[in-house]
């Protein structure tokens, strides 16, 4: 190997070693239990546990794990730490209008 070949494959093995190790940047899963459509987008991505839910939002949508807890109950917890909701669905079945009034007051 020469030595330009060399250097080149050694510093994309450490590109590639640095990449693995990078913090994922937050967004929704779509394998996700839970998905929230939120009525204003986030400032930056976070990750929340709420009860048992791991929560990760970005920009203007949330993707939660499952949780034993009724699907209002559970958009309304997260609607208490991430403000309004505008839509919300639990194993793909979105929640009523009444039940999304419900979840947005808590």
């Amino acid at each position: 190997m020469t030595g330009s070949l060399a250097r080149s494959l050694a510093g994309a093995l450490t590109a590639c070693a640095l990449a693995a190790f990078a913090p994922a940047q937050a967004a929704p899963r779509a394998a996700a239990y839970y998905q929230a459509t939120l009525a204003s987008p986030l400032a930056e991505p976070r990750r929340e546990i709420l009860d048992g839910v791991v929560w990760t939002c970005a920009n203007g949508s949330c993707a939660g794990t499952r949780s034993g807890s009724r699907a209002v109950i559970v958009c309304g917890r997260l609607a208490r730490r991430v403000g309004e909701i505008a839509g919300f669905t639990a194993a793909g079945d979105a929640l009523g209008a009444e039940d999304l009034v419900a979840c947005n007051k808590g």
